[in-house]
């Protein structure tokens, strides 16, 4: 009874000509000790009284740096109004025993009542569109914007710019000792996918990714559209021998313990040693990219700039037909040539060449993760669109799941060009036009390009039988480098000894000129991948005690609903707007239906004791509840090597920065004129280098 006597005094007071009101607050409260109820409660008008003295607004503070604090300004709301009123407890019912009207300010207008408290309300579709926002890397000042762009004006908001910011921080501090325990989450679909596309797999690590300084390391692969794929993600603290065989064995057991084919990584050392005490079948090699990357600063700033050294060296290094031997030869010929043969750095990356050059695994499946730009640094790129560095274990989940989301979007969208869109072939081949039916897009254009030279630039160099099997040497073009294929005529057995078939899966066009030559109208089926077909998701996929991941239809049947949901939502403002009786009806039945809901959830929460709070709305949103014992506490800040050192006390907070970098920095700084050498110049008086001279 007491709280409605207050919550009235809130109420806008009414006449027949204007409309004004004020705000109130609870003042002083008496509680009767035995019985434990209020017996007094004074409620005030919340200009009442005076601010008390604070300290100046610039106070000087000791720290290392010995500069002046500024504290915050804020503006005096308090006049020292004297309207209240006095509540009594008499009987269990309360009664007004002293009421004092007057104000000695202005009230407030409806004009300004959107800028006042009680003119604010935080609803669950602010704190939906906030939430959601935030899994893009849109922030609360962003998501008030776009609010008043969908409600059409500031006052339809219903909330403040503050509103808004206030409730990201009410989440932060919500999960604050719980982060840890809240985020956990499996995900069967990127199980399904690692069954499906798990045979090639690269591992990187990245940083920056949360408010502890842990390091994101994705699991990434290729898919059936050549696009990157995420299989699973690790967040460790330390890039150790422990931490990454803890990774490697979870992720191995994650995926039902099926080892990849292949497992790329950069070359930290830890996680080769790691390596081998977790796979037993899996070949561990080295991200070329990484390597390559590396070789201007370490090599070419010790020669001149005019020389091709990096184009030389690169010939040598990508070439995926040299054998061991050749490669060998042509890279000790440039080192020659530039005489580099004591460069400590090129010693070491050729002493692990079996680990990094494609010459030493020809016939190694890789699916064209090690040809390219680093799979995992493309992905590590994406991700930092949804990541920042201040983000809670609970915050970084919700985007990465929404990072997920967009990428399995996108394959969706290929999946459905793929099936819906057929290529244009470039020939009348009957091999091409099968290819175009059972490849996805991607794959076949890269397939119709090898027909292609196989028709206009291979040709017959010479035949010969060996051991029953037919021995085509194809020549190409004016290519000294010839290739044998040998065919089984009775099994379509083909093989070439440019073994591109076994590094992508594609078959080659030396493959499918010997194909033409013997009239044969498709490509064999063992030569077709279902990893590359259109129909490479449909295959069905089973968890460790056999049976199939119905969770994966679950997770989309739910997903599929609430899509529904909002398209039919949009549809109906969509017809509605143009007519304003429509809208109006809308506007009712939405109102009613949202009112009924809301009843029912009262009801519910009226059972379980419970009552409606801010805390509740974030765990509705955010799809975990906070737990009572924290059994798992949130994670220390992690100090790596590049994420900077971003703890205090603890020394530099800063990063050491190659060469490279400095010169970049310098490069984009304005020259200044020097008082000391009277020359424009990245310097001044203090480090001219003219003054040792």
């Amino acid at each position: 009874m007491a709280s409605a006597k207050v919550d009235m005094l809130s109420h806008v007071s009414s006449s027949s000509v204007t409309q004004s009101g004020f705000t109130s607050r609870k003042s002083t409260t008496t509680r009767r000790k035995k019985a434990g109820v209020v017996a007094f409660q004074y409620v005030v008008c919340n200009k009442e009284g005076f601010k008390a003295s604070r300290k100046p607004v610039v106070e000087a503070v000791e720290d290392k740096s010995d500069k002046a604090r500024s504290t915050r300004r804020r503006m005096l709301t308090r006049v020292g109004c004297g309207a209240q009123m006095c509540m009594k407890n008499i009987n269990g019912s309360y009664v007004v025993t002293y009421f004092k009207e007057e104000h000695n300010h202005p009230l407030y207008t409806p004009g300004c009542a959107k800028f006042h408290k009680h003119g604010r309300k935080m609803s669950i579709l602010h704190k939906k569109i906030i939430i959601d926002n935030s899994k893009v890397n849109i922030g609360p000042v962003k998501s008030f914007r776009i609010m008043k762009e969908l409600t059409g004006s500031y006052d339809n908001v219903g909330a403040s710019k503050q509103d808004f910011k206030k409730f990201q921080r009410d989440l932060k501090a919500l999960i604050e000792g719980s982060d840890a325990q809240i985020a956990f989450w499996p995900d069967p679909i990127c199980r399904k996918n690692c069954a499906l596309f798990g045979d090639m797999v690269s591992f990187d690590t990245t940083f920056s990714t949360n408010r502890y300084n842990m390091i994101l390391g994705p699991f990434t692969g290729v898919d059936h559209h050549k696009k990157c794929i995420t299989f699973a993600a690790a967040l460790i603290s330390n890039e150790d021998i422990v931490s990454f065989e803890w990774v490697l064995k979870t992720f191995v057991k994650a995926m039902g313990g099926n080892e990849p084919l292949c497992l790329i990584t950069d070359e930290d050392p830890a996680m080769k040693v790691a390596f081998p005490k977790v796979f037993r079948s899996t070949k561990h090699r080295f991200c070329m990219w990484h390597i390559m990357k590396k070789m201007p600063d370490k090599v070419c700033r010790d020669l001149p700039p005019d020389y091709d050294f990096l184009q030389k060296i690169c010939k040598a290094v990508w070439s995926e037909e040299n054998e061991p031997s050749e490669f060998e030869e042509r890279w000790a010929k440039v080192i020659s040539e530039f005489k580099l043969e004591n460069h400590d750095w090129l010693l070491q990356i050729y002493e692990k060449r079996e680990m990094w050059i494609p010459a030493y695994f020809r016939d190694l499946f890789l699916c064209g993760i090690m040809r390219t730009t680093s799979r995992s640094e493309s992905e590590n790129n994406f991700y930092t669109k949804f990541t920042n560095p201040h983000l809670t274990l609970v915050e970084f989940y919700m985007r990465f799941e929404s990072a997920l989301d967009a990428q399995r979007h996108t394959q969706g969208e290929n999946d459905n060009s793929s099936k819906h869109k057929h290529p244009e072939c470039k020939t009348r081949s009957a091999i091409e036009k099968f290819a175009s039916e059972v490849y996805t897009t991607t794959v076949f254009y890269e397939f119709q390009d090898e027909v292609e030279s196989a028709l206009f630039s291979c040709g017959l160099d010479s035949f010969k039988k060996e051991f029953g099997l037919d021995v085509y040497t194809i020549g190409e073009g004016c290519r000294v480098r010839k290739f044998d294929v040998l065919f089984n005529v009775e099994t379509f057995d083909t093989s070439c000894l440019c073994k591109s078939f076994e590094r992508q899966g594609i078959p080659c066009r030396h493959m499918v000129w010997v194909w033409k030559a013997k009239h044969i109208q498709k490509i064999p089926d063992a030569y077709v991948l279902n990893r590359w077909s259109i129909m490479a998701c449909k295959k069905p996929i089973f968890d460790l005690e056999g049976n199939e991941l119905e969770q994966c239809v679950q997770v989309l049947d739910r997903k599929r609903l609430l899509n529904d949901l909002w398209s039919e939502i949009h549809s109906c403002v969509s017809l509605a707007q143009g007519n304003e009786l429509t809208l109006s009806a809308l506007v009712d039945n939405l109102r009613s239906l949202r009112l009924d809901l809301e009843s029912q959830s009262s009801i519910v929460d009226g059972l379980s004791g419970s009552v409606s709070s801010n805390a509740q709305d974030i765990e509705l949103l955010i799809g975990a509840s906070v737990p009572s014992e924290i059994l798992i506490k949130p994670p220390k800040v992690s100090k790596n090597k590049g994420t900077g050192v971003h703890v205090q006390g603890s020394g530099s907070d800063k990063r050491l920065k190659s060469d490279k970098e400095k010169a970049i920095e310098q490069s984009q700084k304005k020259k200044r004129l020097c008082k000391g050498c009277k020359k424009l110049g990245y310097h001044d008086i203090r480090n001219c280098p003219e003054k040792e001279k």
